[in-house]
Order: C-alpha cells, then structure tokens, then sequence
C-alpha cells in the first residue's frame, strides 16, 4: 500500500525530473532571448568572435590601363595579356629585356585623354604626374584610378607591388614576386664579400645618386660601399672630377641608355685621368633599370656583384 508520503516524494521527483529535460531546450533559447553577447556585436550571422567572416569574391578589372612605364612592367608580370587595355608606348624596351615577348599583341598608349575615352578602361594604374588628368577622365569611362608611387628602395618596392597586385586582382601574383626577390636578397645578404669595394654612380656629370635613390639601394645590396651616400645631400649629390680623384673609388659605375645588363667598359673613352686610373673598372649599368623599382632590382645587385669578381684584384694604382 503506497503511504501519502511517498506519494508526494514521486510527485516532486517527476517534476524535478520535467525541468530538468527543458534545460538544454533553454540553453540553446537563452542567448537569442539576452540578445548578442559581449564582444560580438557587428559580426555577421553564423560568426562568432573567434572566427573570420567568409571571404568575399573580388571582380578582376579586366581592362587595365597603365600610364607609367614601371606600372606597364608590373602589370606584364601579374596580368594575362587578354585583361591588359593598353601599355605605354615606352615599354617595349625594358620589356624586351627583363619579359622577352610579353607585350605582344598588347595595345599601346600616350597618355593622352583621348586615348581613355576610347580604349575605356576599367582600371588605370597612373603615376604621380598622371594621375589629375586620368581621374578627370575616369568617370566618363567608369573607370578606378590606382595611383603608384615611385619605388626608391626595396621596401618601396614591397608596397609598390602589393599595391598593384591588389589593385588588379593578383595578390597572390604579388606575393609570389616579392616572395622570389626576398630569396635573392637573402642569398646576397648571407654571401657579403670580405672586404667591400668602394664605388660610384659617376657618368661624368655634377649629379651622382645617393642616399634614398634606388641606385643606392641595389649596390647596397650587391655588398659593395656607395661612397656618395656619405654626402650630407639627399638623393642626388654634387660630385665633380676632383672630388672622384680625391674619393679614389675601386670602380666607378657607369648609366647608359639601355634595358641589358651591366657589363665591364673598356672602349668608350672619356677624362683622360678616368682612362689613367679607372682602366678596366669602370662597370656600365642600365640606367632606365635603374630607375624602375621591380621585383628584378634584386637581380640587378646579383649582377654586379658578378662582375665584381671580374674586375683586376687589389685596388687602383695611384
């Protein structure tokens, strides 16, 4: 015979036991009845504080337009040709010598306004110079314009190509790139030489680079010293015959007007004393190359370096 009192006791445990059955019920309610938890507000649904957002697809330009001669080279190395708009018609040269073939087939540009009108790009990768004119005419045509600045050293040169990567839809290209150059850079930073020569960019005029110019920044790399980065001026420095004379450089290097590599001078003729002192030291580099900071800059470095081993041993005879 069940007693009143056991009675009441099945009665609390079946009531216990029904609340306690809800609980997982209320633990998945709760939160959406207390509203957003501390820290998560502004996530999108299905994110939690913890985890990214999924990533979102980018549109590829596919008619990209560049007006500046290193953006044409850029834009050849991340870029199919079929999603190039037009090129500058200064390209050919340095594109023969670091991208054999590339531009092939690819239209070229003058940077002039009617040239954007007609060719109606979607993107225009201008420079600095070109840039007011480019984004005045780039509303009529619907087109983004992406201004790049000048690269006058290898960081400048990191930024110069993650930009461009990102802008027309290649970052992994970009990365890719960068990621080549950063080996050689290593490569040459861990094979310094013994004892570092001493040189100039000298091609006979007052101007020679210096501190901030990518010139600089390449022989830096190659291992050797730039006696012209020690002038107190920034950039381009004064640097005369008789100072030359009095800075007796191991090898002085030499811009020419052309894309190839650097190679030993000996025919060219100039100051009778640069003959006297300077015979088989004198190490022509391409100017125009040197004037683009591009992933190749690493390579430029490797060169010289190259050719340094080429020079006579020891140091000038004076």
């Amino acid at each position: 015979m069940t007693t009143p009192r056991k009675n009441e006791l099945s009665l609390k445990a079946a009531s216990v036991c029904r609340r306690l059955a809800c609980l997982p019920l209320m633990c998945l309610l709760l939160p959406a009845c207390a509203g957003p938890a501390t820290g998560t507000e502004g996530l999108p649904d299905g994110a939690s504080s913890g985890a990214l957002p999924a990533p979102v697809a980018v549109r590829k330009p596919t008619r990209i337009m560049s007006m500046m001669l290193c953006n044409d080279v850029l834009l050849l190395m991340m870029v199919p040709r079929d999603r190039i708009a037009s090129i500058t018609y200064l390209a050919h040269d340095a594109v023969e010598a670091l991208l054999p073939g590339a531009d092939t087939g690819v239209a070229i540009n003058h940077g002039t306004a009617e040239e954007i009108l007609l060719q109606k790009p979607d993107l225009i990768l201008a420079g600095t110079d070109s840039a007011p004119m480019a984004r005045k005419l780039a509303k009529a045509v619907g087109a983004r314009v992406v201004e790049v600045g000048a690269a006058n050293s290898f960081a400048d040169i990191r930024r110069v190509v993650r930009q461009v990567g990102q802008a027309v839809g290649e970052p992994g290209q970009a990365h890719a790139l960068l990621a080549e150059m950063d080996r050689k850079l290593a490569w040459l930073a861990s094979h310094q030489p013994a004892r570092p020569l001493r040189v100039v960019a000298w091609s006979g005029s007052q101007a020679v680079p210096g501190k901030g110019t990518l010139t600089n920044e390449i022989i830096a790399a190659s291992g050797a010293d730039n006696i012209a980065a020690r002038l107190p001026d920034s950039r381009y420095g004064s640097f005369g015959l008789e100072e030359l004379l009095a800075a007796r450089p191991d090898a002085i290097l030499q811009g020419e007007t052309r894309w190839s590599g650097p190679s030993l001078q000996d025919a060219q003729s100039m100051h009778p004393l640069i003959e006297r002192y300077w015979r088989g030291r004198r190490i022509g580099y391409p100017d125009a190359a040197y004037a683009c900071g591009l992933p190749q800059s690493a390579d430029a470095a490797i060169a010289l370096r190259n050719l340094y081993r080429e020079l006579p041993a020891g140091r000038p005879r004076w």
